[in-house]
């Protein structure tokens, strides 16, 4: 009886001492945005149940949902922790401060509140449409459209934000056959905001009433200094059975070099940074190997910027190249985030060191000037070793002239070079001499072949995988059509039809095409013609059902048994 107290009490003891305390909190990534930009609100809570989170009124819910299970190490105790997680994404559609949360994580009889965040939203930082006059011409049309961009003159290596805007005297059903507009060696550009949504207002111009909507925002990263030309989009707008294309007008954008004599250690970046450095541990010994993180934070194009230099002095040796990484996303400011650089670095001397700051040069374009900024140095007393070897001097190795002197002064007899020359025309000789090189023939020969088995391996794996992919996606879009949302259900489609089209042609530069250079893709590879059209009805109708403004008379099911038919005959599979 006694023991069995004794194990009861230990095991109540235990249980108490491993128990955590029911956590719950809300993060929302970014905390400041713009009107129709994407928001991530993340729930993390040690306690497994049902999770609801209160939105405010504006909220508009994206299709971008994720749950599971993460762990972490509390390093204070040592401990595990395990994390349950729901990560939702949306965008709110007016401006102002907005209150997100509590959230609340139920588990039986039990509910557990977290905090609220506030995030602010606001209309563009830049106005949108500057310097762009309206025409009378424009005016008098039933409908046009221009090309809206935030800056007129930019530095080279800055972003611009370009934007699709429609005007109309009549309230269109739908829009179809868009085109999008594309700027003369643009290498670099990006969606933001709501690509899918389309939200008409009703605007007044010179006492006339007007229908607007503003269409495929991008930030760009223009390549090259001059006058460059953005090319006009096109589209047709619908009222019923009636169709009124439109093109829109041209604009340009003048991109300035940067000024000359950029300090040395100039990174490329054009915006605003700032700079920090961590270490891993403090080295104590000669011989210590500690790891520096340098991160780099900011917005402009961070995306481009080279690798900072590190101002290494004498007593601290690299290892091999830094692991980088990056974490950021592109918004009205460019692309935002931070890339940080990991080095592993070596002590080889004893003593009071010092590992100077390291520091890098940026241009910040609303100030037109180079900006200049370090990170802090680090001071380390590092004892002697003696049992660290160091590095091998060069000077120590006997160079080439000694080595020959070396060889040299061995004599060299008359018997000992007839006995070299009998050698040389030995069986023995070339044997010696014929197999290693037979032996690396054949060795080649047997790694050509597994290399290329490997790739065909490899190879096929891809587009095993890429398959799955193609049949999860449409088995997303048959619970979307369930579920009847339908701008989920029409993107999956087109999202199944591309990845298809992109496996049949062994590519994957369609980030950059429109619709019909992909087309015309499929021409060149002689794709008959009755499948072009059919993948071409098909991106058609989900296009007008997607951007509909509410007039949808499709059947949503033919649309998706047509997509896998397609499908099955360009890939050969059954879907």
């Amino acid at each position: 009886m006694k023991a069995f107290i004794l194990h009861s009490f230990f095991c109540f003891v235990a249980v108490c001492a491993t128990a955590q305390k029911p956590i719950v909190f809300l993060e929302i990534d970014p905390k400041e945005a713009e009107i129709g930009e994407v928001i991530t609100i993340t729930v993390k809570s040690n306690v497994q149940g049902e999770i609801d989170i209160d939105f405010p009124s504006a909220f508009v819910h994206g299709f971008n949902v994720m749950n599971g299970m993460e762990q972490e190490i509390d390093y204070t105790t040592g401990k595990v922790i395990s994390y349950y997680y729901l990560s939702q994404t949306g965008t709110l559609q007016k401006s102002g401060t907005f209150k997100m949360g509590p959230a609340y994580v139920k588990k039986g009889n039990k509910v557990y509140r977290s905090n609220a965040v506030s995030i602010t939203i606001s209309k563009e930082n830049e106005p949108i449409n500057s310097g762009i006059e309206l025409t009378s011409k424009q005016l008098k049309l039933p409908a046009f459209g221009i090309i809206e961009k935030s800056k007129s003159v930019i530095y080279e290596g800055e972003s611009v934000v370009l934007n699709a805007k429609v005007y109309a005297q009549f309230d269109a059903s739908h829009l179809e056959n868009y085109e999008g507009y594309y700027l003369d060696g643009a290498i670099d550009k990006h969606s933001i905001g709501n690509t899918t949504q389309i939200v008409v207002e009703e605007e007044k111009i010179k006492r006339k009433s007007y229908f607007s909507f503003v269409y495929d925002k991008k930030v760009v990263f223009p390549n090259g200094i001059g006058m460059l030309s953005i090319n006009p989009f096109k589209l047709t707008l619908r009222r019923g059975f009636e169709s009124f294309p439109l093109i829109s007008s041209t604009e340009t954008i003048e991109v300035k070099p940067l000024p000359k004599n950029a300090p040395k250690n100039f990174i490329g970046g054009v915006g605003q940074f700032t700079i920090t450095r961590n270490l891993s541990s403090k080295p104590t010994k000669q011989g210590d190997v500690f790891t520096l993180i340098l991160e780099i934070e900011g917005f402009g194009n961070i995306q481009n910027i080279l690798e900072p230099k590190l101002n290494l002095p004498k007593g601290f040796i690299l290892y091999g190249d830094p692991i980088v990484e990056e974490d950021f996303v592109y918004g009205s400011r460019g692309a935002e985030g931070k890339i940080s650089y990991e080095y592993n670095i070596q002590v080889t001397r004893h003593g009071e060191l010092t590992f100077p700051e390291t520091t890098i040069a940026y241009f910040d374009p609303t100030k037109e000037k180079y900006i200049q900024i370090s990170s802090e140095k680090n001071a380390f007393i590092i004892s002697k070793n003696g049992k660290f070897s160091g590095i091998v001097n060069d000077s120590t190795l006997p160079s080439n002239k000694e080595k020959k002197l070396v060889s040299s002064s061995i004599p060299m007899g008359t018997s000992s070079q007839s006995k070299s020359t009998d050698f040389l025309q030995s069986t023995l000789f070339w044997f010696s001499i014929t197999s290693p090189i037979l032996l690396l023939f054949f060795l080649g020969l047997f790694w050509k072949k597994k290399s290329q088995n490997n790739a065909a391996s490899e190879l096929k794996n891809t587009q095993k995988n890429t398959q799955k992919e193609i049949h999860q996606v449409f088995k997303e879009a048959e619970n979307a059509l369930l579920q009847k949302n339908w701008n989920n259900y029409y993107s999956l489609i087109e999202k199944g039809l591309l990845i298809a089209v992109v496996l049949f042609l062994d590519t994957n530069e369609f980030s950059l095409l429109n619709k019909n250079e992909i087309l015309a893709k499929l021409q060149e590879n002689k794709l008959e013609p009755e499948k072009i059209e059919t993948i071409e009805s098909l991106f058609n109708r989900c296009e007008e059902a997607r951007y509909g403004m509410g007039s949808n008379a499709l059947a949503p099911e033919k649309i998706l048994a047509s997509a896998k038919e397609i499908v099955s005959a360009i890939l050969n599979d059954s879907f």
